[in-house]
Formats: structure tokens, sequence, C-alpha cells
């Protein structure tokens, strides 16, 4: 096993973070990208960095350093190219998710003060709606100003050169919420992002050998933190997916070592294999004896695993090694399968406030059901635990946020006495690992009539070990004598309702997906829990939930909330 602590160099910003991976990487690809042709090139670290600060330099000929620059748009290489010459050499980097509607877009742009906005060819119109009268930029325009950016720097424009990064000021504005009154303007500094990155690789090894494959959003703190400035510390490589649908044969292509996902894609990824391995004859009796084998040997040749199992390896491209995971937790069962197939698979916690990685395994030590431990520099604590030991998760260290843009007293409420950033979710130590574990969120807990407390995901992991349910929430409601239950709402896989004689052509599909889920419920979810946390309400949804772009279910949509 890997020694605990890694020897990696530190870094102060993310300005000195890819200006010393350009130094000792230069030669080595940063990016693989496709061309309009399908075929796929590499831009060079070296490259990189002299596209960054010829962009930088363009960006400021327009009157635009030390100002604040929004990004918005899909995965790409113009995405990363912009954020780095924003951060690097120009001024506060605003990133806003690219699925939000145009009075939302506009709404960020007026509350951070942007002054300029770089978007995706898909996100003018959007843009247009937005009446912004700032600076525009297409992506489509960045060749050529960064060819004028280059121009300008021989000419002898040194504004690159000049710049001087406030390492513990405001380097990038992220809103976790688009909506007018109650988007939070989370504020970090190049120090918060580049203490994140260091404090995750001195316990998780990346090497220049490493490529991954990104897919999450790039606006949210998670892709970009560790899909982008942790793999360009490295000196690895990153590749862009273009789209979910193409997912598996672009890991072909590509051949990923390492990919950051979320538990739904997991989910989805478990599933697949199960299904293409068990079609397989002796499928299923090769899966059990070959995770029992696996089991007893990954502890001491990790070399196992991806042998017996390489038809699992090979539909990953066959050099994948470590799935990192965050956003939510992932099912035990799910976890210790992919293990034992003989991919590592790292839990991570974290929130946007915390850069975001705060708690996660390490090389040393991984296990189902928690979230690992601090990352180094960090320190995390349980505030006010019950008799069970249950109590907030707070967390302080480097990465933690200035606070939140023009707003002293959510800052202030964010914060306890001794300066730990209050996490809103609940939390408890693990006896045997001294691993954290998350248990529920504060503010979707269930409060029964005589003071029970429930927490709606303990129930959900129960209702999604149901093939025939493919998204599920549960929630309080209230009974026939205003009495406080426990509620869900299924949106049901009709695939594998079909499967057990459940057809969409069927008229009386209603009363059986009702009769199916109240008995699933009865003997699978309300016989493994006390009873006053059993389910007493089913409601059928018709459509997916309204999610966040890291498929998190929105528990207070209104969409959500609403009967079909």
């Amino acid at each position: 096993m890997n020694k605990f602590a890694y020897n990696v160099r530190n870094v102060c910003s993310v300005r000195e973070l890819i200006e010393t991976s350009a130094d000792e990487f230069s030669s080595n690809p940063a990016f693989m990208l496709k061309n309009d042709e399908g075929e796929i090139y590499s831009v060079t670290y070296s490259e990189f960095m002299r596209e960054i600060k010829a962009l930088s330099t363009y960006l400021c000929s327009k009157g635009l350093e030390y100002k604040k620059v929004a990004v918005i748009g899909r995965n790409s290489y113009e995405w990363a190219l912009s954020y780095m010459a924003i951060v690097c050499g120009v001024g506060v980097v605003v990133p806003i998710d690219k699925e939000l509607k145009a009075p939302e877009i506009k709404n960020i742009l007026e509350l951070s003060g942007a002054e300029a906005v770089i978007y995706a060819k898909e996100m003018k119109e959007k843009i247009e709606l937005c009446e912004f009268d700032g600076f525009k930029m297409c992506k489509t325009e960045l060749a050529s100003a960064v060819e004028e950016g280059k121009k300008l720097m021989e000419n002898g424009n040194e504004s690159y050169k000049n710049h001087k990064v406030d390492v513990y000021g405001l380097g990038a504005l992220l809103y976790t919420s688009g909506t007018t009154g109650v988007a939070k303007g989370v504020m970090l500094s190049q120090y918060n992002i580049a203490s994140d990155v260091v404090g995750t690789l001195k316990t998780v090894e990346v090497t220049p050998a490493d490529r991954t494959l990104s897919v999450l959003p790039l606006h949210h703190t998670y892709e970009c933190t560790l899909g982008l400035c942790a793999i360009l510390y490295s000196g690895a490589c990153i590749c862009y997916a273009s789209s979910l649908l193409k997912l598996l044969s672009e890991f072909k292509e590509y051949k990923p070592t390492i990919f950051m996902g979320v538990p739904q894609l997991l989910k989805a990824f478990h599933s697949g294999i199960m299904k293409k391995v068990s079609a397989v004859k002796g499928g299923k009796a090769f899966i059990s004896v070959g995770k029992k084998i696996t089991t007893l040997t990954n502890k001491f040749n990790p070399e196992v695993a991806p042998k017996i199992f390489k038809m699992v390896h090979e539909a990953f491209g066959g050099k994948l090694r470590i799935i990192l995971v965050g956003a939510a937790s992932v099912d035990k069962d799910i976890f210790l399968d992919l293990e034992k197939f003989g991919f590592r698979v790292y839990t991570g916690y974290g929130l946007t406030e915390t850069a975001p990685l705060c708690v996660m395994h390490n090389d040393r030590e991984r296990k189902a059901d928690t979230i690992g431990l601090p990352l180094a520099g960090d320190k995390a604590k349980i505030v006010n635990p019950n008799s069970d030991g249950i109590g907030e998760l707070a967390i302080k260290g480097p990465n933690v946020m200035l606070g939140y843009y023009n707003d002293e007293e959510a800052t202030k409420a964010a914060f306890d006495e001794e300066g730990y950033f209050l996490t809103g979710d609940l939390a408890k130590i693990d006896p045997e690992s001294g691993h954290y574990m998350i248990v529920g969120r504060i503010k979707n807990m269930i409060v029964t009539d005589n003071g029970k407390k429930i927490f709606p995901e303990e129930i959900e992991v129960l209702l999604e070990k149901c093939e025939c349910i493919k998204e599920c929430m549960a929630y309080g409601a209230l009974n026939d004598i205003d009495e406080t239950i426990v509620a869900v709402k299924i949106f049901p896989n009709y695939d594998e309702l079909e499967k057990v004689g459940i057809s969409k052509d069927d008229p009386e599909i209603e009363e059986k997906m009702q009769s199916f889920f109240l008995e699933f419920v009865k003997n699978k979810v309300n016989k493994n829990l006390p009873g006053y946390k059993a389910v007493h309400k089913i409601t059928i949804r018709h459509r997916e939930f309204d999610k966040t772009t890291t498929q998190k279910i929105k528990r207070m949509s209104e969409d959500n909330l609403k009967d079909d």
C-alpha cells in the first residue's frame, strides 16, 4: 500500500500551479482533443501556457484587468483556457451553470458585477436575452483573440508578466443558485483552490502518466478543482467527453486512468456491467467466483482483479484504475463490487464553500459507507452530537471560503465561534475506521410529531435497491389527521417493469405499479426500518425529478413537491 502522505510541491495560487507545471512538464500533453473531423490531437503544457498568456493579454487590452469575467458553456478546452487566462492574468472568474435560464444568468451577472462574459456558441441566445452590456466574446472568437494576444506580446505588451495575483483575495466567485433573491455568491481565493489541490494530492497519487475523461460540469468546483486544476498540477492529461451517450465509446478511445463521477453514473456503470456479464453463459457464477478470489487477493496483489475481470476493464478502455466519487454517498454494494472488479473507488465529500474537497478516502484506506478523513491541512469536528454521535459536520482549513459575496450576515452565520465552517450536513464517526460518515442534511430531516428524527437519505438507499425504481425522493407529509408521516415519490424504470410483467401499454398500469411498489416497500423497506421510519405513502411520478447539474434531486423544487 502507498505511503500515507506524498511529497508534493507546495503552491499558493492557481497561477503558480499552472506555471510550475508548464516548466516541469512542458512537452507532456495537457489535453487530448478532437478536431471537427473526429481526429484526436494533443495540446502540450508549454502550448497551453503560451495560450493562457496570450488570451489574458488580449483580455487586459480590452480594459478587463482586475475585473470580474464570467465563463459559461459546456466542458471544453476553450472553457479551461478562459478560466486559466482569467485567474492567472486578468482578474476574478465567475463560472456560471450553462443549464440556468436566461433570467437566472442575468441575475448572476448583475449580482457578481461581472464586466465581461465568455460564452459557448450554443449559449448565444441566452446571453442575448440577458441584455448584458459588458464585453462579450463567443468561444469561436478565442482562437483569433489568442493570436492577437500573441502579437501584442511580441510588440512589447507585458500585462501578463506584470499582473499581480492577490493570493488571499477574491479569485473565483461561484453562485450556488441562480434564482433571484436566494443566489449566494461563494468567494474563493486562489489560495483556497491551490490548498485543496495540494491537500488532495498529498494522500492520493496522481502522476504525469495519468489521464482523465472529464464529464462533470466545469462550472462546479468538484470538476474544476479536481478534474482541471489537480490534473494539471500533476502533469497528467485531460480529455473531454462529448456526451453521456458516447461515454463508453470514448472510454475506449481515450483510455483514461482516472474518472470522476457522481453516484448516479456509478450506478449506471455497475448495472451495465452486471447485465453484460450475466448475459453470458455462466456469467453469474463467474462474477460470484471472481469476486471471492479478488476479495482474497486484492490486499496482496491488486493486479489479479483486472486480469480476472478483463472484459469489464476493457469496456472502460483497459487502463482505468481510480474512480473518484463526489456529490452524494455511493451505494455500499456498488462500492464493494467495483473494488472487487479491480477499480480503486474513492469517496470524497465537500461543498463549494470548501473549494470543494475537505474529507476523502486516501491511498492507504478506503471503506464503503464512509467519506474518509479530513484532507491534509484540514480539521473536522461533529458539532453537538446526540446520543448516537450524530451532529453537524464542521470544517476548518486553508480551503474554506472567504465568505459570501456582499452578505456579511450569511457569512457570519456560516461559521461557529472557533472559525469552523458549518456544513449543514449531519455526520458521525465510524468507530471501526475513524472515518466520517454522512447521515443526512439538516434541512432535509423529517421530524415526527413525537420528536423522532428521520433522514430521508437512509430510506432512499433502501428504495434504490429496486431495479424498477429509477429515481426516488423521501419527504415528510401530513396524513388525514395532520400527523407527520414518511412519504416517497417514485419515478419508475419502465424497462425493468416490463421484465416483471407490467407493460406501459397496460390500461391498468397505474394500479399495477402502485401495488408492486407497495409490496416492495412493505417487504424490503419497512421491514428494515423501525416503525416510526416506515413509509406510509407512495406517489408515482411520470417524469424525472428536477435535478442539479451534479444530479442531486432538488428537494424543494416546486415541480418535485407537487403531485402529478
